[in-house]
C-alpha cells in the first residue's frame, strides 16, 4: 500500500507532466514556453523516478532507475535560459552554450554501464544501496547532476541584486516569489546531496516531497496571478531604467514630497505661463531629471500632470460654485484657452465640463 509521501510524489508528477503538457502545445508559443515545458517535463521525470524507486514498483520497471540524472543534469542550463530572458532582452544573446550541457554529457558518459546492465543487475544493485549506501562513483555523478542547478540559483539571485534594488523587492510580492520559488528548488538539492552523501535513507523522498510541494506551489501562484511572469519582467524593465537614471543621487521621496508641496501648497500649476523649464528650477532638477521623474515614476508627462491638477481643483470649484462660468473658473486654475481646458478636461473626466457640471445639479 503505497503511503501518504508515494501518493503526494505520484500526484506532482502527473501535474507537472500536465504543464508540460500544456506549455508544448501552447499557441504561438516561444522558446520561453519551452524552456518551461522542458523543466516541467524534467521534473515529472525526476518525480515520477522517486515514487518507483520508493515503492516496489522499480522491481517492474527496473530500466527506469537512474534514467532520469542525464536530464537532471541540464536542468540548470534551462533555469539560467529561462531567467535570462529578464535580464537580457536581445535576441541570441540567451541561446544554450556547449558548456553548459557538458555536466548532462559527463553524467550519461559515465551511467551507460549501468544503463546497460541487465534488470537483474540493476535491481540487485538498487537493494545493495539501500543497505549499505551510494558506491562513491554514483554520488559523484550525482554531484555533477545537481551541481548546474546551483550555478542557476546563484545566477538568478546576483542579477537580482544586481538589477533590482533592495526596496523594489521588498514591496514586489511577484519579485518575492520568484526568489522563494528558486530558493526552495536550491534547498530541495542541497538536502539531496546531503543525504546522498551521509548515507541518509529517505534523502529522495524528502527532496521529491519539497519538490512536489512547490510544483502545488506553482500551481496556486498560475492561477491566482497569471500575468506572474510578465509582471516581473515590468518591474525588471523599470529597474534597468532607474539603473541608466540621472535621478540616481536623488531622494524620490524628497522629490515627490516637494512636487507636492508646489502643486497643491503654492498651486503653481495656476500659472498658465508654467512649463517644463519652470518647474524644473522650482524642482532644483533639469528638465530631463524632471521630465524622467514625472514619466517613470507619476506615469504622466509634464501638460498631463499639470492638467491633471487644474481638473482636479476644476471640478472642486463646480461643486463650491455652481453658477459660476466655466470659462473663468478654467482661466482662474491655470488653462491658457479654451481649446486646450476642454480637451484635457474630456479626455481625463470623460465628459465636457458642461455636461460634468450638470451631472453634479442632477
Amino acid at each position: 500500500m503505497w503511503n501518504l509521501t508515494s501518493q503526494l510524489i505520484a500526484f506532482s508528477a502527473g501535474l507537472s507532466l500536465l504543464f508540460a503538457w500544456g506549455e508544448f502545445l501552447r499557441k504561438n508559443s516561444s522558446g520561453q514556453t519551452q524552456v518551461q515545458g522542458l523543466l516541467f517535463l524534467f521534473a515529472a521525470m525526476f518525480q515520477a523516478h522517486t515514487f518507483f524507486t520508493c515503492t516496489s514498483l522499480y522491481q517492474s520497471f527496473p530500466h527506469f532507475y537512474l534514467v532520469h540524472l542525464p536530464f537532471t543534469a541540464c536542468i540548470g542550463a534551462l533555469l539560467k535560459r529561462y531567467f535570462s530572458e529578464l535580464w537580457d532582452e536581445s535576441p541570441g544573446k540567451n541561446k544554450f552554450s556547449f558548456w553548459e550541457l557538458v555536466p548532462a554529457g559527463i553524467v550519461t558518459i559515465l551511467m551507460l554501464p549501468f544503463y546497460f546492465s541487465s534488470a537483474e543487475n540493476k535491481i540487485a544493485i538498487h537493494s545493495k544501496y539501500l543497505a549499505e549506501g551510494v558506491p562513491l562513483l554514483f554520488q559523484l555523478t550525482i554531484l555533477i547532476a545537481v551541481s548546474p542547478i546551483f550555478y542557476a540559483a546563484f545566477y538568478v539571485f546576483t542579477n537580482m541584486m544586481k538589477f533590482i534594488r533592495f526596496e523594489s523587492f521588498k514591496k514586489s510580492a511577484h519579485l518575492r516569489l520568484v526568489g522563494i520559488v528558486v530558493g526552495i528548488g536550491t534547498f530541495a538539492s542541497l538536502v539531496g546531496i546531503y543525504t546522498l552523501f551521509f548515507h541518509q535513507r529517505h534523502g529522495l523522498e524528502i527532496v521529491s516531497t519539497l519538490i512536489a510541494l512547490l510544483l502545488i506551489g506553482v500551481y496556486l501562484l498560475r492561477q491566482k496571478s497569471p500575468e506572474l511572469w510578465g509582471e516581473v519582467q515590468r518591474i525588471v524593465i523599470e529597474e534597468k531604467k532607474y539603473q541608466t537614471s540621472q535621478l540616481g543621487g536623488f531622494d524620490l521621496e524628497t522629490l515627490q514630497n516637494r512636487l507636492k508641496h508646489l502643486m497643491e501648497e503654492e498651486k503653481i500649476y495656476r500659472n498658465e505661463n508654467i512649463n517644463l523649464e519652470k518647474l524644473a528650477k522650482e524642482m532644483d532638477l533639469s528638465e530631463h531629471q524632471l521630465s524622467e521623474y514625472l514619466n517613470l515614476h507619476q506615469k504622466k508627462n509634464f501638460f498631463q500632470f499639470v492638467n491633471h491638477y487644474r481638473i482636479r481643483e476644476t471640478k472642486e470649484l463646480f461643486s463650491l460654485h455652481p453658477d459660476r462660468n466655466i470659462l473663468t473658473i478654467a482661466y482662474d486654475v491655470g488653462f491658457p484657452s479654451k481649446s486646450t481646458f476642454y480637451d484635457a478636461f474630456k479626455r481625463e473626466v470623460g465628459t465636457s465640463p458642461s455636461e460634468f457640471r450638470k451631472s453634479l445639479k442632477d
